[in-house]
């Protein structure tokens, strides 16, 4: 591999956030080849131990960062974790969006799971504002431009403003996508194609701020467009 080539390595097995972060990765830089963790024969199993989006994030990107250290020489590991903070729910299910319903011990809620459980719980709210919130961590190293390497730490965000609606619409998207309407429209992420969700969602403004700043530090590399 030619310090010319940077991998970006998603700290994901939800093909669902591949689907939407790569086509955004890729633009950044023709150096840039971004390959989801099974698309390199690789597998994690990660527990989200942190009490924050920012602290499971870096966790991520930390773990996968070591996985595929051995075998990258120029990379970054990227790591993302989402929440659904709803007001009348005190901000839950925030850090534990993607387990919010309960189940019984050893299974792990669905999407639809999830939605339902929201939806109960906000059986006769009249606020329905929240808010998806995305932190995205990078962990991982670049060539600088007179040798040696540059080590990479950062974390980048983004959210949306929106409300919950009383019933699911749409069957775009996943998690909770169906029950929420980013402020601005007047339909759910779930009847938004990519390119619009992309456009406008907390991911996407958090990917676009990361997309930022790696173009930042590929110039620091020599490596500018």
């Amino acid at each position: 591999m030619s310090a010319e080539t940077i991998d970006i390595v998603l700290a994901t097995g939800n093909r669902d956030k591949v689907r939407e972060l790569k086509p955004v990765l890729e633009g950044i830089h023709p150096a840039l080849r971004v390959h989801a963790l099974f698309e390199l024969g690789l597998e994690a199993e990660i527990e989200e131990t942190e009490q924050t989006l920012e602290g499971n994030a870096r966790l991520k990107a930390r773990a996968i960062f070591e996985l595929v250290a051995p075998r990258l020489d120029w990379f970054i590991a990227l790591a993302d974790d989402t929440g659904l903070e709803v007001d009348a729910l005190g901000g839950a299910p925030g850090v534990y969006s993607a387990r919010f319903a309960p189940m019984p011990p050893g299974q792990s809620p669905t999407y639809a799971d999830n939605v339902r459980h929201l939806l109960a719980m906000m059986s006769g709210k009249t606020d329905r504002s929240a808010r998806f919130r995305t932190v995205i961590a990078m962990k991982g190293r670049l060539p600088a431009a007179a040798g040696g390497l540059v080590p990479v730490d950062e974390t980048a965000e983004g959210s949306v403003e929106g409300v919950i609606t009383e019933s699911a619409t749409g069957d775009g998207g996943f998690g909770y996508d169906p029950v929420f309407i980013p402020a601005g429209t007047n339909k759910t992420f779930a009847q938004l194609g990519i390119g619009e969700k992309n456009a406008i969602s907390h991911r996407g403004r958090a990917v676009e701020a990361a997309a930022r700043r790696i173009r930042e530090l590929l110039a620091q590399c020599g490596l500018s467009n």
